[in-house]
């Protein structure tokens, strides 16, 4: 009997130490197993001038795990996509991205200029502030556009002269800002509308939108 119990904590021995063995591996994903090794996809901005107070955005094919900039920067986010943000020195800059899931490491080379104080501006749309007599029709049929001065980031709204929210689908992406109607949701003749909002470029220089337009009478 004895020996037969010193046979079972020997088993039991082996075992408890198998499975510390097993989890000493890599990063484990969401359901346990051990997450699939990530490869860097692309960087906004790729290369090329990059203010001292800018950030970059990084993606890769899968979650990186722990991200590290070096020799500056500070990384945040998760999943596929990280920030970087500076300040970064001025001059030339061979910036190394490690990261763990993989054990990669990507660098990117930049020239850092003085620091961007310069907020992002609108440059164009469908519709300019101050218009009148605008089609609602066309409105309804394709939209809402503007273009801005950089690449930006933030939020859109289509609004009544109240302040009440009309209910459109509003997107920031690169320079452009759009908005799309929602069933149900069409804009009216002989009414004045707000498109209001924040975005901000990747220095953090914010920009207030507001373009005020009003609807044509009905024909």
């Amino acid at each position: 009997m004895a020996k037969l119990f010193r046979t079972f904590a020997l088993v039991f021995a082996a075992l408890f130490a198998l499975s510390l063995i097993v989890g000493c591996g890599g990063d484990e994903d969401d359901d346990g197993g051990e997450a699939p090794a990530a490869s860097f996809s692309n960087a906004t901005p790729a290369s090329g001038d990059l203010a001292s107070n800018g950030t970059i955005t990084v993606t890769f094919d899968n979650d990186p795990g722990d991200v590290t900039a070096s020799p500056a920067g500070t990384v945040a986010g998760s999943g596929k996509s990280r920030t970087i943000s500076g300040p970064f020195p001025e001059g030339a800059l061979a910036l190394t991205l490690s990261w763990t899931n993989g054990d990669g490491s990507h660098t990117l080379n930049y020239t850092v200029t003085a620091p961007d104080t310069t907020a992002p501006t609108v440059t164009g749309g469908t519709v300019s502030h101050g218009d009148e007599d605008v089609d609602p029709a066309e409105i309804n049929d394709g939209g809402i556009e503007i273009t801005f001065s950089e690449e930006v980031s933030g939020n859109i709204a289509l609004q009544t002269e109240a302040g009440d929210n009309v209910g459109w689908l509003g997107n920031v992406d690169g320079t452009t800002g759009t908005l799309e109607l929602v069933a149900g949701k069409e804009i009216g003749n002989e009414t004045t509308y707000v498109i209001k909002g924040t975005v901000s470029d990747g220095a953090g220089n914010e920009l207030a939108v507001e373009i005020t337009f009003t609807t044509a009478a009905k024909e």
